[in-house]
C-alpha cells in the first residue's frame, strides 16, 4: 500500500494472473494450452472448474472493459463492476499469447481480455482511476486525510460551494 492509502487491484484478485506462458509454467509446472486466436486473452483459471460437472461459473465481482481493453467508468466516473459468466472449459483454462505475439483480430477489431474475478470491496475501500486510466483501490479514510494539492478543509469547502451552485 502506498502512503496515500492506495493499492493495486491485483491485491483483490481471487486467482493468480499469469502475464506470460513462462509465468504460467513456472507457477503450475504445466504448459499453457495452445493459444486460441478466436477467444479473448485470459491469464487466470479457476481450479474448481477443472474438477466439477458444473457447466457454468458465475463470478460476482469483475471490472467491466470496453473493446479496447479500457475499464468503463460508471455514471459517477468510478470504475464499473459487473458479473462474469464463463463456461466450465473457459473458466478452468487460460488463453495466453505465445511469446512476442500481439493480438490482431482484423482491421478495427479489438477484444478486451477476460477480467480476473475479485473479492468484493470492503466498506472502507473504493475503486479509483489513477494516472493513465489505471484502476487502483483506495482506502476512503486514508484519502480524506491525504493532502493532494488541496487540504481536507479545501475539499470540504469546494464540496459546499458545488452543492450551493447545484453542480454536484
Amino acid at each position: 500500500m502506498t502512503d496515500n492509502g492506495m493499492f493495486p487491484i491485483n491485491d483483490l484478485y481471487v486467482f493468480p494472473l499469469y502475464q506470460t506462458r513462462d509465468d504460467y509454467f513456472k507457477a503450475t509446472g504445466e504448459e499453457a494450452p495452445p493459444w486460441n486466436p478466436n477467444k479473448p486473452v485470459k491469464g487466470w483459471f479457476d481450479p474448481a472448474a477443472r474438477s466439477t460437472n458444473k457447466r457454468t461459473f458465475l463470478y460476482d465481482f469483475t471490472l467491466l472493459y470496453d473493446k479496447n481493453g479500457m475499464v468503463i467508468p460508471d455514471e459517477k466516473g468510478t470504475p464499473l463492476v459487473d458479473q462474469l459468466a464463463l463456461l466450465r472449459e473457459d473458466a478452468g483454462s487460460v488463453n495466453i499469447l505465445p511469446r512476442e505475439t500481439m493480438v490482431d483480430y482484423g482491421p478495427g477489431s479489438k477484444v478486451a481480455p477476460i477480467p480476473v474475478p475479485m473479492r468484493a470491496l470492503k466498506s472502507e475501500e473504493e475503486f479509483v482511476f489513477t494516472f493513465g486510466g489505471v484502476v487502483a483501490v483506495r482506502l476512503k479514510t486514508a484519502y480524506k486525510t491525504t493532502v493532494n494539492a488541496f487540504t481536507t478543509g479545501d475539499r470540504e469547502l469546494l464540496e459546499k460551494i458545488a452543492a450551493k451552485l447545484g453542480v454536484v
